[in-house]
């Protein structure tokens, strides 16, 4: 029987984004079986915006079991996710934030990697990041920074995680605001579970996001993380005195990553070219006619060129 996977998606007050997240998901060349919107009190439109784009889907025949619900209480975005995933049946679940997106052949490629091997348990792969005001920033991939395991072992939004190791390590710790899936792919790497890097592009990312904007927080949760998982208290310690002491007085955001940044940018149809988001009329509702518009993935461009940006 072949691996089915399920898609989340966190929103608060995301009007603006969030049909970008869903169209990247409908459109995937190899379908979802459920995609779950967790809604947690948005008071924008956001939740109007979604039960209008769910009920076109609906009508269009979709086989997807679509499903917007509110969170049971505000409690953060750990809550919210370990709340979907629950109600998840799907063998691999996706994680999709509602500023960003998927490549349009972002599943096939994944379900292909855990439908090769059934010891497998998170595929992850690079990311394409974007500033707020749109522009393109260039592709990250994990470095060796992301090895000593100072910071998280991969990019959360190209991440891609067996249903049973949510089962079986309990989800999210609530406890985190900012750092949550730092600590959670922490666990599953001292647990000993089997992680895959692919490298190729999977999604978009938007910065701008919780731990990009609550920098000092952000600095203490993951130092509070790296002494409790890494076996020895130096890296961690020296790791936070780089950002707090060097870095931030630098005005850079984290350790510098190399990326790998092509000449001629190729945007794909679900980011429009104002602000990397798909076209929305005054209403809210995305343009019908990009859905069916060809797709181009951003990350098959030739000849990339190595860059530095800062992460």
């Amino acid at each position: 029987m072949a691996l089915s996977y399920g898609v989340v998606t966190a929103t608060l007050n995301a009007r603006g984004s969030v049909l970008a997240a869903l169209r990247s998901v409908i459109t995937q060349t190899r379908a979802p079986s459920q995609y779950i919107v967790i809604d947690g009190g948005s008071t924008d439109g956001t939740r109007e915006v979604v039960e209008a784009e769910f009920a076109a889907i609906r009508a269009r025949g979709c086989a997807i079991q679509l499903q917007l619900i509110t969170q049971n209480a505000p409690m953060g975005i750990a809550h919210a996710w370990n709340q979907a995933i629950a109600q998840l049946a799907a063998d691999v679940v996706f994680l999709v934030n509602a500023d960003d997106w998927l490549e349009s052949d972002s599943a096939s490629h994944v379900m292909e990697a855990f439908a090769r091997d059934a010891e497998l348990d998170v595929v992850h792969g690079n990311a394409r990041f974007h500033s707020t005001q749109g522009e393109d920033l260039g592709v990250l991939a994990p470095c060796w920074v992301n090895r000593l395991g100072v910071q998280s072992r991969t990019l959360h939004c190209s991440t891609f995680v067996r249903r049973r190791v949510y089962e079986e390590l309990g989800g999210f710790d609530p406890n985190f605001c900012t750092t949550l899936d730092y600590d959670f792919l922490e666990r599953c790497w001292r647990r000993g579970k089997q992680f895959r890097h692919l490298d190729r592009v999977l999604s978009n990312f938007r910065l701008g996001g919780i731990s990009n904007t609550f920098r000092s927080r952000a600095d203490l949760e993951t130092l509070k993380i790296g002494l409790t998982h890494s076996r020895t208290k130096l890296l961690p310690l020296a790791a936070y005195a780089m950002r707090r002491f060097v870095l931030r007085p630098m005005g850079i955001a984290g350790f510098d990553l190399w990326s790998k940044r092509n000449s001629r940018v190729e945007v794909s149809p679900q980011a429009h070219a104002v602000g990397g988001f798909p076209a929305a009329d005054p209403s809210g509702v995305m343009q019908d006619n990009h859905i069916d518009a060809p797709r181009h993935s951003a990350s098959a461009n030739p000849a990339p060129q190595l860059e530095r940006i800062e992460a």
